[in-house]
């Protein structure tokens, strides 16, 4: 892998141009850029080429306002490529066929991948915990509370928690279940 360094360097007629440098003289235009305010340092993008077998790395010095754009799109870029790793493929073909056989069911949408069934129970549980949280304040923390310990550990620790009765704490864990029941139903 090769690193190159290209300066812009003011020639005598007034016009600039790129010159190779080297990685000391990179090293030393960042230890002064610390020192500098915004609008004086020198800016430089970092480009790579497409062989990937022996890529090569090309720090070019730029104009700020070439910098930011460089620098937006490049975190665009990199923002994308983390979104996109969060996503699978799915092959047409299969769905078309699930299709064709009358079986179209979510399983078939996504062809079977491990961690389905966990992304999908962790968006489920999160709308809960949004519809929950709508609905009384205490819900959510009887949600991690019940999750944890099932309905009597539930009853008893909220009851100590918020100086509830224990009957009234039996009749929130009961209000629960029934909001829990039909937030799971429809």
């Amino acid at each position: 892998m090769n690193t190159t360094y290209l300066f812009k360097e003011e020639t005598t007629n007034g016009q600039k141009k790129l010159r190779i440098g080297t990685g000391q003289e990179f090293d030393e235009i960042k230890l002064q850029n610390r020192s500098l305010p915004v609008e004086e340092r020198r800016y430089f993008i970092k480009e790579k080429s497409l062989d990937v077998e022996n890529p090569d790395i090309l720090f070019i010095e730029v104009s700020r306002e070439e910098y930011i754009q460089w620098n937006r799109e490049n975190n665009a870029r990199y923002k994308n490529s983390l979104a996109g790793q969060t996503y699978s493929m799915v092959s047409l073909e299969s769905v078309m066929n699930a299709v064709a056989h009358g079986k179209v069911d979510e399983a078939a949408l996504y062809d079977y991948e491990a961690g389905y069934e966990e992304c999908l129970a962790d968006l489920l549980l999160e709308e809960l915990c949004e519809e929950l949280r709508k609905w009384k304040p205490w819900a959510e923390d009887m949600l991690r509370t019940y999750m944890t310990g099932g309905t009597e550990v539930c009853a008893i620790q909220f009851a100590e928690k918020y100086g509830f009765s224990k009957t009234t704490s039996w009749r929130y864990v009961r209000q629960f279940e029934q909001k829990v029941k039909k937030f799971l139903e429809g």
